[in-house]
């Protein structure tokens, strides 16, 4: 991979702190847990796709296409996790609307930019770097908190430890998806340069 897949991994890591920062400094601002997250998707919504033009190597028109395709597919994954994680607010809840919502992130990004990587082999792509971003960062924001089993006594007010433990979360979900975004890119890219083997 070239520094352009670096660059967007790392802007897609500082729109995943903005989003969490909703939920870290304005969660109290939300009548309720879905409107907050409603907040959170937001800010993907409008920067998610343009953090990711770097490794996609779009500008004008182009451009503007690959971020509503990126709005859309973004926005069908956090309606259906947001339903199974409502419904089941458990890991399998969690499991389940990663799967059923990553799916529909990558058919609608494969579909409308037409990429070339089959269906489940993005998908999987996605859910494997998602999932390992996802419970890094859960991991992470108990660990600041002095839970688990490598609690970290961070000597901090309680309000500052929360913050942190926030924000480390949205810190290992952008560093997770982001990174499984342009791996999928990168796949792409590579299967459309691959000389073909037909005579």
């Amino acid at each position: 991979m070239n520094v352009s897949y670096a660059i967007s991994g790392a802007l897609f890591l500082l729109v995943a702190l903005l989003s969490f920062s909703v939920w870290a400094l304005g969660g109290r601002w939300f009548p309720n847990e879905p409107a907050m997250y409603a907040g959170c998707a937001i800010i993907f919504l409008g920067l998610g796709g343009a953090a990711l033009l770097p490794s996609k190597g779009r500008s004008g028109s182009r451009a503007l296409s690959f971020c509503l395709s990126f709005a859309v597919s973004y926005t069908a994954y956090a309606f259906l996790w947001s339903v199974a994680w409502f419904t089941l607010p458990n890991t399998f809840g969690e499991i389940l609307g990663s799967s059923f919502g990553l799916l529909a992130f990558a058919a609608i990004l494969i579909r409308w930019n037409r990429l070339r990587i089959p269906l489940l082999v993005a998908t999987s792509v996605l859910f494997f770097f998602h999932t390992f971003g996802y419970y890094l960062g859960g991991f992470t924001y108990l660990s600041l908190q002095g839970k688990g089993p490598l609690a970290v006594d961070m000597n901090l007010p309680q309000e500052q430890v929360r913050l942190l433990a926030r924000l480390s979360w949205g810190a290992g979900y952008g560093l997770g998806l982001g990174s499984g975004l342009v791996t999928l890119f990168y796949l792409s890219r590579q299967s459309s340069e691959r000389p073909s083997t037909h005579i």
